[in-house]
């Protein structure tokens, strides 16, 4: 029984052998670099660091899951409150960062609405709960900033609808 017992191991040792070495042994396949979206476009009326701002209210809109419109209305409230610029020092009260969101208002702290993506999610986070007023530009910014200004917001709609198109694309 021995020499039965050797001559099976054998044979399994044998077929081992062969069905290993007909295995070709490759690494494991590379993870793919998570994507880089294109670099940021130049947009006529504004600078780098404009577009750099606008850019940042485009991509947490996408990221939050808020629509074109919703967008659009985030970049039009934006060109009035600050021309697209990431004031770290209040202008008017306690007024900072991108859409002139105050401390005071419980938006937040001055160091988190000079970040333009939190500013930018807290203007989607209430802005979602208006979204019936959505049709009117006007209507929804003021419902979110209460401004004293209100029918301001309008003649920015033309150019944010131009950003938010062209920002669109890189994601």
């Amino acid at each position: 029984m021995t020499n039965t017992a050797n001559k099976l191991d054998a044979s399994r040792t044998d077929a081992l052998m062969r069905a290993n070495r007909s295995l070709t042994r490759t690494a494991p396949p590379a993870k793919p670099a998570p994507a880089k979206p294109a670099p940021l476009p130049s947009i006529a009326g504004l600078s780098s660091t404009q577009v750099k701002m606008a850019d940042a209210i485009v991509k947490e809109g996408v990221h939050m899951g808020v629509s074109r419109r919703g967008r659009i209305i985030a970049m039009a409230t934006a060109l009035q409150e600050s021309n697209l610029k990431n004031y770290t020092h209040a202008v008017d009260h306690d007024s900072l960062g991108l859409f002139q969101q105050r401390p005071s208002s419980g938006w937040g702290t001055p160091k988190q609405l000079t970040n333009p993506t939190y500013a930018a999610h807290a203007f989607y986070r209430v802005l979602v709960h208006y979204k019936g007023s959505w049709g009117c530009l006007t209507c929804a910014a003021q419902r979110v900033q209460r401004s004293a200004f209100p029918s301001a917001y309008a003649k920015h709609e033309r150019f944010a609808t131009k950003i938010v198109d062209i920002l669109d694309k890189r994601y």
